[in-house]
């Protein structure tokens, strides 16, 4: 055992009895009661001497090392510490890891018993995701990917840059008249050298054979297609994901201040996407029946960012598994007038053949 204090703990102080640990990413003061050997072998636990060095340093003769490797492992345990000796030796590319440094610190706090911070960063880099639709959502979803350190992007989409596009999503004037998916490959570029990037230019219909030879390739599709409509792509891509059993996260619509969360679709782990339509189609609204093309609904910039950084986290859990996605058998609802997040379950409905099997 090398012991070593994970970096997203900070040492607050030592007392002659007591020890303070600030953990910030469960945002906790942590006190542990100790005797002053306790106190002595917690600086001596860099990373680089093993517990018999530790020992040797601390030069107290009746102190057994089963002791004192009782001691950190309680530490470990607690998620305080990790032993470097059992650290991965995964590799990056050059300057990968300095780029993602701070990153490397709240995925510290992430990674389960066992795991590093690096282990988490390395899935994230051999990850592969197909992002179906890069307008307001998907060109923010693309960039926010491509700058986590995804090392594997699939962008579709066959529109180009027009004027009215500038407002909410991210390109420039200059980009007017280009392709969108060839924009967002030039751009992330520039972001991640690291990341590979994939364009089709093809458009998302029921019959698209195209997504077909896409989707063995890849590990994660997030759809943010809105033509003709959010459900409608989002039911196309779940019937040809689920046979595949490749998980589709719908990354949401986005109406004036109002965000939408979809759940996340795992097969055999979540409700299917027709029990979530059927059940949100149950709901009456107390204006009665509205006619969704009739109405009028702006976009406000902030509103398709929220979006993709309320996913980021959730694409993040499902492709490194560091923790249970959060929004399987539900969905969620942003307010970025009130900073208001309202999370209603869509549980998997009985006897469906789809949600069968999931809790």
């Amino acid at each position: 055992m090398q012991p070593i204090m994970r970096e997203h703990i900070t040492l607050i102080d030592v007392g002659p009895s007591s020890m303070r640990f600030y953990c910030c990413h469960r945002a906790q003061v942590i006190t542990y009661e100790i005797d002053e050997i306790g106190g002595r072998a917690i600086p001596l636990a860099d990373g680089r001497r093993p517990l018999q060095q530790i020992l040797e340093c601390l030069a107290i003769p009746d102190l057994a090392p089963m002791d004192l490797a009782a001691f950190f492992q309680g530490l470990i345990d607690d998620k305080i510490f990790r032993d470097a000796a059992s650290d991965s030796k995964v590799e990056f590319p050059p300057n990968y890891e300095a780029r993602l440094k701070r990153q490397l610190v709240y995925f510290s706090g992430l990674a389960p018993a066992g795991q590093t911070a690096r282990d988490l960063q390395h899935r994230l880099l051999r990850s592969r995701v197909l992002i179906v639709g890069a307008g307001g959502g998907g060109s923010h979803m693309a960039v926010q990917l491509a700058g986590v350190g995804v090392g594997n992007l699939t962008i579709a989409d066959h529109d180009r840059v027009e004027i009215g596009n500038l407002g909410r999503q991210i390109f420039y004037a200059d980009h007017i008249g280009e392709l969108k998916v060839e924009v967002l490959r030039s751009v992330i570029g520039k972001i991640s050298p690291e990341t590979s990037v994939t364009t089709h230019v093809e458009r998302l219909t029921r019959e698209a054979g195209w997504i077909n030879k896409i989707l063995p390739n890849v590990d994660l599709v997030i759809n943010c297609a809105d033509y003709p409509s959010m459900d409608e792509t989002s039911r196309w891509l779940f019937d040809a994901c689920y046979p595949l059993r490749i998980p589709l996260i719908p990354a949401g619509g986005y109406n004036g201040h109002m965000t939408s969360v979809p759940p996340t679709l795992i097969p055999g782990r979540s409700t299917c996407w027709h029990c979530y339509e059927r059940t949100t189609a149950k709901k009456v609204s107390p204006f009665g029946e509205l006619r969704l093309a009739e109405m009028k609904s702006g976009v406000f910039l902030p509103a398709t960012v929220a979006m993709a950084a309320l996913q980021m986290p959730e694409i993040i859990r499902v492709l490194t598994g560091c923790e249970q996605p959060r929004f399987i058998n539900c969905r969620g609802e942003f307010d970025i007038n009130a900073c208001a997040l309202r999370i209603e379950n869509v549980p998997p409905t009985p006897g469906c053949g789809t949600c069968e099997g999931t809790a």
